[in-house]
């Protein structure tokens, strides 16, 4: 009798310890899924910011119909936020780039990275991490 008891011992800890590891692993992923939703919901804000910026006149503080002028400044006061630290990567006449870097490390032990590409017509999101 000693030893089936142990025995259901062992198998119940031994359950608890998968569950524990499940729940941890589960919990992980929907940090990062929700960090790369918070970053791309911020580059939205900050495209919809430089769009603004590509229609307003020269006079009024804006582009003129280009990006070419636009900084990290104009759009977003602050190059990061509880999400992400975000970067411009290029700007030209027709077109501009950001980065967002999140805070949250990946289960890889990298960061999570998402780009949004600015124009005129559209924005393109392309998640790197």
């Amino acid at each position: 009798m000693g030893q089936t008891q142990l025995l259901l011992v062992i198998l119940g800890l031994l359950l608890v310890g998968v569950a524990i590891f499940v729940g941890v692993s589960m919990f992980e992923a929907n940090t990062v899924e929700n960090t790369r939703n918070a970053i791309i919901s911020d580059l939205n804000a900050f495209a919809a910011r430089a769009h603004s910026y590509y229609w307003k006149p020269l006079t009024q503080g804006g582009g003129d119909k280009s990006f070419a002028g636009v900084t990290l400044r104009l759009i977003f006061p602050l190059e990061e936020n509880d999400n992400a630290r975000y970067y411009l990567e290029s700007s030209a006449a027709d077109n501009c780039t950001i980065m967002g870097v999140g805070k949250v490390v990946a289960s890889d032990g990298d960061s999570i990275r998402v780009r949004i590409r600015i124009t005129e017509p559209r924005n393109w999101i392309e998640i790197l991490n």
